[in-house]
């Protein structure tokens, strides 16, 4: 079975949510039910996906992306070669796509650095899982809760310390030469690898926040009420993502995933793991 693995990096905050949620938090971001990580379902990704092809069919046939999404639809017998190729990969309501997309799943999460600005940091859990799927044979590290791994030329480094400091956290840092697959544009040397423990802490704590307000338009004051607090997954996040059974690759390697997408929210990068 065809499987092809892509890195989305965050660009812009990125809200995928889950409705209202129970906590401090009124809009929470998604996460997987069983780390409390970060994720993206791949629902959001494939719609997404969908939703690019019908704009480029709807140029190509000069026609709105609305009615070529009718035509499609209910049609089994269509001529035009995009038309049926559309239908294979995503399907119609008579029909179901080739195309299966799994959870985008976090690899690297951004965290202030008193050196360097920012740190990405991962755990041995993400690795172990990410090397798995990705199907190399590399063993992740093992690391306390009061240390961490970096590279011999880290960024992050305090090197009169011999130690990282990651907002509150101070750890022991150990130099070792760990290497694995990241996308083009991330500096490997700001690659910090803490225990699961501090990981989990940073991605559930370190998320970014937002509070909105509802101005009322004849008064200019926020409206009574209208107060509500958004998470967001932070700019510099990496997910890696999989494309199984289908002969499809995705061409444009900036993609708009999420709410709030009229205020700059939600842009990602997207990039081929050309190995897989």
């Amino acid at each position: 079975m065809k499987k092809t693995t892509y890195f989305l990096k965050v660009l812009t905050p990125l809200h995928v949510g889950t409705g209202s949620g129970l906590g401090h938090i009124d809009l929470p971001i998604y996460r997987e039910a069983h780390t409390d990580f970060p994720a993206i379902p791949s629902s959001s990704i494939k719609g997404v996906l969908r939703t690019e092809e019908l704009k480029k069919i709807a140029k190509e046939l000069g026609k709105s992306p609305k009615k070529i999404e009718e035509m499609v639809e209910d049609a089994e017998d269509l001529k035009e070669e995009n038309l049926k190729k559309f239908v294979d990969l995503f399907g119609n309501k008579k029909k179901e796509g080739s195309l299966s997309v799994i959870d985008a799943r976090i690899l690297l999460f951004p965290v202030k650095s008193l050196k360097g600005i920012f740190a990405y940091i991962t755990c041995p859990y993400v690795l172990k899982r990410y090397f798995e799927e990705i199907e190399i044979n590399n063993e992740p590290p093992e690391v306390k809760n009061d240390e961490c791994l970096v590279s011999e030329n880290s960024l992050n480094l305090i090197e009169e310390e011999n130690a990282v400091i990651l907002e509150e956290f101070i750890l022991k840092a150990k130099k070792e030469n760990f290497s694995f697959p990241v996308p083009s544009k991330v500096e490997k040397r700001r690659i910090v690898v803490v225990s699961d423990d501090v990981f989990k802490f940073f991605v559930k704590n370190y998320t970014e926040v937002q509070t909105h307000v509802r101005i009322d338009i004849d008064t200019g004051t926020v409206e009574g009420g209208a107060l509500w607090t958004e998470e967001y997954v932070p700019a510099e996040s990496v997910f890696y993502f999989q494309i199984i059974g289908a002969d499809y690759e995705i061409k444009n390697k900036k993609l708009q995933l999420g709410g709030n997408s009229t205020t700059g929210k939600g842009f990602v990068e997207v990039e081929k793991y050309e190995n897989s």
